[in-house]
């Protein structure tokens, strides 16, 4: 009798511990990440989503901060979704402004000089080279 009960209780721990070994490897659901995009791509993906934003901070040398919200929460922590920031609208106007001239203007122009394949475009760093605000350039002859 005792063997059966030793069984039982030895059959118990294995299964114990194979369900505690698939919920450990099995991988996490996060919640969905909160998004309020405007004039970015709604299928962009989280990690281009992510390097886009890294390229922003470089592009200007900043942080998160700059244009996103701290939340209302956690005010330890940035609400990415939040348009509390105005600065956040100010970034969206720039993002339609460089794709305008991009489109408009940078396209329709022909580099008989440069390789043809070779595709020259205004970004952020066009302008900001690395600072918040873009410094006007003096040109001397």
């Amino acid at each position: 009798m005792k063997s059966n009960k030793s069984k039982l209780y030895i059959l118990g721990l294995l299964i114990a511990l194979v369900t505690l070994s698939i919920s450990a490897i099995s991988p996490k659901s996060n919640p969905p990440k909160k998004r309020n995009l405007k004039v970015l791509p709604e299928n962009i993906s989280d990690d281009s989503l992510d390097h886009l934003m890294d390229y922003y901070k470089y592009a200007l040398n900043i942080k998160c901060g700059y244009c996103h919200a701290k939340s209302k929460t956690n005010p330890k922590k940035r609400d990415m979704a939040s348009d509390d920031n105005p600065i956040k609208d100010v970034a969206r106007k720039m993002i339609l402004m460089t794709n305008e001239m991009n489109e408009k203007y940078i396209k329709s122009i022909n580099h008989p000089i440069t390789d043809s394949s070779a595709v020259q475009t205004v970004t952020c760093y066009t302008c900001h080279r690395g600072k918040c605000k873009p410094e006007i350039p003096t040109y001397k002859d």
